[in-house]
């Protein structure tokens, strides 16, 4: 099960288009690790092209969005490597999003 999870979500996100060069997620080896860490829940690390990207956050949110997509994944952690304020986009891309009362 887990082989055929990771296997899902890679394939997703290898379909995801990278913003500012128009060129596919898998051709620019921008996931570097996707892994199950408990039942449902995966860590997904990536590198966005320039360690200096203005669009790292919005980078880390669609591939979570789309992990999420995938039958059977129930959580993600988007872990961003290689970029000059990395702690800051993991946390962004993490935070949970509050529903309104």
């Amino acid at each position: 099960m887990q082989n055929d999870l990771t296997k899902s979500v890679t394939e997703k996100l290898d379909q995801l288009v990278e913003e500012e060069t128009s060129r596919k997620f898998g051709e620019l080896n921008i996931i570097n690790d996707v892994s199950v860490v408990g039942d449902g829940t995966l860590r997904i690390r990536f590198s966005p092209l320039s360690p200096y990207s203005p669009i790292a956050v919005d980078t880390g949110r669609e591939i979570r969005k789309a992990a999420l997509a995938v039958n059977g994944v129930k959580r993600v952690t988007v872990e961003c490597t290689g970029h000059m304020m990395d702690d800051l986009v993991n946390r962004l891309v993490n935070r949970e999003e509050k529903s309104p009362k």
